[in-house]
């Protein structure tokens, strides 16, 4: 399809999902979507939450939403180009069980969440790992709050795909996973067309649940973890109309107030546990969360100087 006939937002981003508007395919993404979910579907929970690790577009929250009326989704997807086609699928499809997350994938996002004692019943890290140095701890990290996490690799010799050293590092996916996860079941689900030019199939694997996980799904997300991965969709708006009605169900509950959860029907108190956050401090970080656009002017030049002095830091070592 050509570039004048995409939207401005699309424009220049290369379509490697499919691109989802009003609950129908508007572009189709050069990746095999529909394999993938075809394997991993079968597995997941009818309820409970997912972890989407460099989610893209946001297809494969919006299958699981679709397939599980009661899941909530962290969509994480650093990219500002895929990012912010995303926001523009989850508001075309009025997606308010998916929070996207902008920050960076990685260690650092891992331990927020298990810090907040947050567990996930399922974690697709779908052709994602051969991007990140600190694959390893990521996944060490995440495996002990994670019921299952669906892994997609691909080959070590199809070149192109990441970053080339961390592909080859890791090797083939199978045996990297079985050393990484020597006690919990490792199982290969299927190969997948890969979107590059080779004939390299990419391998899908499954690392089952570890003995004596809880038997109910998760249900709900914690507030105050979002809140610090840089949230961008639902709207800044939305998140205040629900910590407003979470607010006042509560009344006069002092500084502290209950765990604030992200659940299928929205925000919403957790009685079990106490929160980490004071309704006030809960505010102010949702006031942080744009409103029409991926991120806040702050944001956006922020880590623009980011990458700016990263450039010039690696130009300087390579002299």
């Amino acid at each position: 399809m050509s570039n004048s006939s995409k939207p401005e937002w699309l424009q220049g981003v290369a379509v490697y999902q499919d691109v989802v508007l009003d609950g129908q395919t508007a572009y189709a993404g050069s990746r095999d979507c529909q394999g993938a979910w075809e394997a991993i579907a079968p597995h997941l929970t009818p309820c409970g939450t997912v972890l989407d690790v460099g989610s893209n577009f946001g297809w494969f929250g919006l299958q699981v939403c679709k397939a599980a009326p009661d899941c909530v989704v962290a969509s994480v997807e650093a990219d500002e180009l895929s990012a912010t086609v995303q926001r523009r699928v989850l508001q075309s499809n009025s997606s308010e069980r998916i929070c996207l997350l902008t920050c960076r994938a990685g260690v650092t996002m891992a331990r927020r969440f298990a810090a907040a004692g947050q567990r996930f019943d399922a974690v697709l890290c779908l052709a994602v790992l051969h991007w990140m140095a600190d694959h390893r701890k990521f996944l060490s990290t995440l495996g002990p709050i994670s019921r299952r996490l669906f892994i997609e690799q691909p080959d070590p010799a199809e070149t192109g795909a990441g970053v080339e050293r961390i592909r080859r590092a890791i090797g083939p996916i199978g045996p990297y996973l079985q050393n990484l996860f020597p006690d919990r079941p490792v199982r290969f689900l299927a190969r997948l067309r890969s979107p590059r030019e080779g004939g390299f199939a990419r391998e899908l694997w499954l690392v089952d649940e570890p003995t004596g996980w809880p038997a109910a799904p998760v249900q709900s997300l914690d507030l105050a973890a979002l809140l610090h991965m840089s949230p961008s969709w639902p709207p800044r708006s939305w998140w205040e109309g629900q910590l407003r009605a979470c607010a006042a169900t509560l009344g006069p509950a002092g500084p502290m107030p209950p765990r604030i959860v992200l659940a299928p029907g929205g925000l919403q108190t957790d009685g079990h546990q106490a929160g980490t956050r004071s309704i006030a401090q809960l505010q102010r970080l949702v006031r942080r969360i744009p409103e029409d656009r991926l991120l806040r002017p702050m944001q956006q030049w922020y880590r623009r100087s980011r990458r700016l002095a990263g450039r010039v830091l690696r130009g300087r070592l390579l002299r």
